[in-house]
């Protein structure tokens, strides 16, 4: 099994597996990624996409231990992916595009803070050859537990009241807005940020760039209705 080529866009098919996605809403994907409770106890090992996440994802705890050389290739990896799938001179020259990571649920004071989608941005920077406008602006509390691993997902409305924006890259408009981040769920960090960034930059269109989207296999794909008669 292999990532496919290109992103995809988030479509009606698949918007509906992530409830708080506006319909408006312009997005794009590379890889789909199934939860563990859904993989048979293959976990990381179940696809390509889970095992990209996974590395990508690495906490910053392991920084040091021989398993660290996985995110380090899985954050290369997610840049290449990235820097080929758009006309990034075209993009620069004509849209003044700037490229938003969002943040990790973590303060930037917490040691385990994990930069990985400034990293990737820089990354994909040197990869285009191109002085793209990075803006890391977006910072939360940690407030919130990673979404992941939080009992109960905070809405929209709670991360967008933990969002703090930095001043100082608010002086000049960009043209549009990427805004990267590692996993489409229910689309919540997605609605909370492009909100926090239109109070910025009002009327720019902001598009979503997503390492994968979660699925939810669907538990009657197999379902027959012989098999209820």
């Amino acid at each position: 099994m292999m990532m496919p080529a290109r992103l995809q866009l988030v479509g009606d098919l698949e918007r509906r597996d992530h409830f708080h996605l506006p319909e408006h809403a312009q997005c794009y994907f590379w890889g789909e990624y199934t939860p563990y409770e859904h993989t048979q106890g293959k976990k990381w090992n179940f696809s390509p996409t889970n095992q990209l996440i996974a590395n990508f994802k690495k906490k910053m705890d392991r920084r040091g231990f021989p398993d660290w050389q996985y995110k380090i290739q899985a954050i290369q990896r997610v840049a290449r992916q990235f820097a080929s799938s758009w006309k990034w001179a075209e993009m620069h020259a004509q849209n003044r595009v700037a490229l938003i990571p969002v943040p990790p649920s973590k303060s930037r004071e917490d040691p385990l803070f994990d930069p990985r989608m400034t990293e990737m941005l820089a990354r994909l920077t040197t990869l285009v050859d191109l002085p793209l406008d990075i803006r890391d602006c977006l910072s939360f509390s940690g407030r919130h537990a990673a979404s992941h691993e939080a009992a109960a997902r905070p809405t929209p409305d709670e991360l967008y009241e933990d969002l703090t924006f930095d001043l100082r890259y608010g002086d000049r408009a960009p043209g549009a807005m990427l805004v990267f981040d590692d996993m489409l769920t229910t689309g919540a960090h997605y609605v909370a940020v492009t909100r926090k960034l239109s109070e910025q930059f009002p009327g720019v269109p902001v598009i979503g760039q997503f390492v994968a989207r979660r699925i939810v296999p669907d538990p009657f794909a197999d379902f027959e209705i012989e098999d209820a008669l």
